[in-house]
């Protein structure tokens, strides 16, 4: 039951303006962050590209449509194709432009195709009800493909629709499934200051916004926290919220403004469409918290505050920490140590930051 993963980054990226494929998601290049992923799932990882440049960029084996001017459907065919020489049974097809599917949704989509052996889709919202461009196509799937592509009949949504597919429930909202269109689509770059508690991470955090600023650079910051009111009951922005049960309020003054609000049908959103839709204009984020968020991060770690770190020091490497601020540098990190105490450590840390993210 061997899987090929399929990186469907054929397209001309017209809305983009450039080759989205090579367009970076806090620091890391789209087609990386999805290799990774596939990389964790499947046995092999190719990606379908037909752009001569981006061909050369991709660090994976690369391959080009079969029969241009397909669409999706053409690379989905190239795939298959390319999984059928190789012996693999199927493709885990992902298109480049959808870097918010996490690796647990790929890894239940490879478990329902090995239970099922059909094609599996992710069950998603209009106008499909599935998503055809994150799913699992077995070699048998290639003869209603050519079928499909000889009369032109390209709507990839109703191609896998008529494959009969298993839905699988990926656990993920609608909003994961998005696709980056556009160069607004990609949020600013983020670093999250992460630690346990009384560690210093808002000193940390505090220490590098200024030092960022005083570089020139426009920085934001979020900071998660835990039973907080932003508003108080009883002023008109409060019982705009509450009593007229407006969604969002904007209180907007002469020199300052403040966003209050419920996160909506779609529940807690992801750190990335937070910034998307609120921090856009930033250059660069800093956010205090949010450890489990797919961005890089900074750990500090003092032996005082807690006994161990938040990530393993072997690990620290391969959960995406770029460098750790602590008072036990003897431990076995794998990543860039900073002396905690060292009274430049916060200009230190926005050298890692800026050479990683901007």
């Amino acid at each position: 039951m061997s899987l090929l993963g399929a990186i469907l980054a054929g397209g001309g990226s017209r809305r983009f303006g450039s080759p989205k494929t090579l367009a970076r998601l806090h620091g890391r290049p789209l087609w990386q962050v999805a290799a990774e992923r596939l990389q964790a799932v499947c046995d092999d990882v190719v990606a379908v590209v037909n752009h001569p440049r981006v061909a050369t960029e991709v660090e994976l084996e690369t391959l080009p449509d079969r029969r241009p001017l397909m669409g999706p459907l053409g690379g989905i065919d190239a795939a298959l194709h390319r999984a059928l020489r190789d012996g693999h049974r199927a493709i885990l097809a992902l298109a480049v432009d959808m870097p918010w599917v996490g690796t647990g949704a790929l890894r239940r989509l490879a478990d329902s195709w090995r239970e099922h052996g059909r094609t599996c889709v992710p069950r998603t919202g209009p106008p499909w009800g599935l998503h055809p461009l994150c799913a699992i196509y077995p070699i048998e799937a290639l003869n209603p493909l050519t079928d499909a592509l000889a009369q032109r009949a390209l709507e990839s949504g109703a191609f896998a629709r008529s494959l009969d597919p298993v839905m699988v429930d990926t656990a993920l909202t609608a909003n994961c499934f998005r696709s980056v269109n556009r160069m607004e689509d990609l949020p600013p770059p983020a670093i999250s200051i992460i630690g346990n508690k009384k560690s210093g991470k808002t000193t940390l955090s505090v220490g590098l916004i200024a030092e960022l600023a005083a570089r020139g650079r426009r920085v934001m910051s979020v900071k998660h926290g835990h039973h907080f009111r932003l508003d108080t009951p009883g002023t008109d922005s409060w019982r705009h919220r509450h009593e007229g049960r407006a969604e969002r309020v904007l209180l907007a003054g002469p020199t300052e403004f403040a966003l209050a609000g419920n996160w909506g049908p779609e529940g807690d959103p992801t750190l990335d469409l937070l910034l998307s839709r609120h921090l856009a204009e930033a250059e660069i984020v800093v956010v205090e918290g949010f450890r489990d968020a797919p961005v890089p991060k900074i750990e500090i770690f003092r032996a005082a505050a807690q006994p161990e770190p938040v990530v393993p020091p072997e690990e620290s490497r391969d959960r995406r920490v770029l460098g750790v601020v602590t008072d036990r540098p003897e431990l076995p990190w794998t990543v860039p140590v900073f002396d905690a105490d060292a009274p430049d450590v916060a200009a230190r840390v926005a050298d890692l930051v800026v050479g990683w993210l901007l």
